[in-house]
């Protein structure tokens, strides 16, 4: 990548499925001004579940700049399986099937920029806030590690949607919320109080949102 913006690196990923984020991946960075904040994004292809998980990890390059390592599975990039009618609710890691043989084909037919927009944004996002400061993950008490997560993600794509910006939408993030926090299928008023307040803005801060889930027992 020449000009502004930092240089944009694939790791594991088929040449053509590489070529066609590509774009995208410029667009989210000028999209959530990140351009100058980066001396490197680094996608890389593993074997975490198609839907929309990641992880990722910050690093300094030297005298160079900061570095932004996004490791994620190349599905996210691609159209849903017939078999798999919605991104949320999510797997349990131990019903997930395993990752499509390395020698698998890409079909650029496959390829799906409303799913591509609305990961890179979202994850984006969570890594400006680790750059910025406002997101730390060593904070977070280990008991509530996956309802920070849960609660974090409705946060970020609630200010994606406000600033008309791609990101997963609220059915999508309902539905993880309440896979997590219910039982039955079933939130309490306070519940979904939560949730709105998460989506809409008034939760806004890790503080806030570990405090909110801490009186958020599961169900």
């Amino acid at each position: 990548m020449t000009g502004r913006g930092p240089s944009i690196v694939f790791l594991g990923f088929d040449p053509a499925l590489a070529d066609l984020v590509s774009p995208f991946v410029s667009e989210a960075l000028a999209g959530l001004d990140l351009e100058d904040d980066l001396a490197r994004l680094t996608l890389g292809g593993d074997d975490l579940p198609g839907d929309d998980a990641a992880w990722c990890r910050l690093g300094r390059l030297g005298r160079t700049g900061l570095g932004v390592e996004i490791f994620c599975s190349p599905q996210v990039f691609l159209r849903l399986r017939s078999a798999t009618s919605t991104v949320f609710p999510g797997t349990p890691v131990w019903e997930h099937r395993p990752a499509p043989p390395a020698d698998e084909v890409f079909s650029p037919a496959d390829f799906s920029e409303s799913r591509t927009r609305a990961f890179l944004h979202h994850h984006l996002l969570v890594a400006r806030d680790l750059l910025r400061g406002e997101l730390d993950p060593e904070a977070v008490p280990p008991a509530f590690g996956e309802a920070f997560t849960s609660a974090w993600d409705v946060v970020v794509d609630g200010r994606l949607e406000r600033a008309g910006l791609p990101g997963y939408a609220l059915t999508d993030r309902r539905g993880a919320f309440s896979r997590l926090f219910s039982a039955a299928g079933v939130l309490m008023p306070d519940h979904w109080g939560v949730f709105h307040s998460l989506w809409e803005g008034g939760l806004t801060t890790q503080g806030e949102v570990t405090e909110a889930i801490r009186l958020l027992p599961r169900l």
